[in-house]
């Protein structure tokens, strides 16, 4: 069985942050808030993690990779769903945080597009590249494609 690639894995990651961004812009949209995009910033990193595990699979890594891929996926599943928690206990119930209700009065009928790109589409951007070492650590030290 052959280990993919740092470039698929790479996109992978990419393709996960976007969609589940996208997602969540379209929720943002029907509850005209977008204060959910900052609750959903630590479990992002958890599917993101996830799905590279997933993707890059089962194989007998050298030197213990396999233990590291697991505390690796382990260590982000605490700190994201610990950091979710916690913002979503200080901001749900409290409406839309007030950079947001700025942006909206700013960009006015546009938001909705607007709150996509800057919004969104910047988290999905950050959280991709801050997730980079955790997507390059569940790799083997040399994975195909290099």
């Amino acid at each position: 069985m052959s280990v993919t690639g740092v470039a698929d894995t790479m996109a992978l990651a990419a393709l996960v942050a976007a969609g589940a961004m996208v997602l969540l812009w379209l929720v943002s949209l029907a509850r005209r808030d977008a204060s959910i995009v900052d609750i959903f910033w630590g479990p992002g990193f958890v599917l993101v993690a996830w799905a590279v595990f997933a993707w890059v699979g089962a194989h007998d890594l050298p030197d213990g990779g396999e233990a590291r891929r697991w505390l690796l996926v382990s260590l982000v599943t605490v700190w994201g769903l610990r950091l979710g928690g916690y913002l979503a206990y200080r901001n749900l119930g409290k409406g839309e945080d007030y950079r947001y209700v700025a942006m909206r009065e700013k960009a006015g009928g546009r938001f909705w597009i607007v709150s996509l790109f800057k919004v969104f589409g910047l988290q999905a951007l950050f959280m991709w590249i801050v997730s980079l070492p955790a997507q390059a650590g569940q790799l083997p030290s040399t994975p195909d494609g290099l």
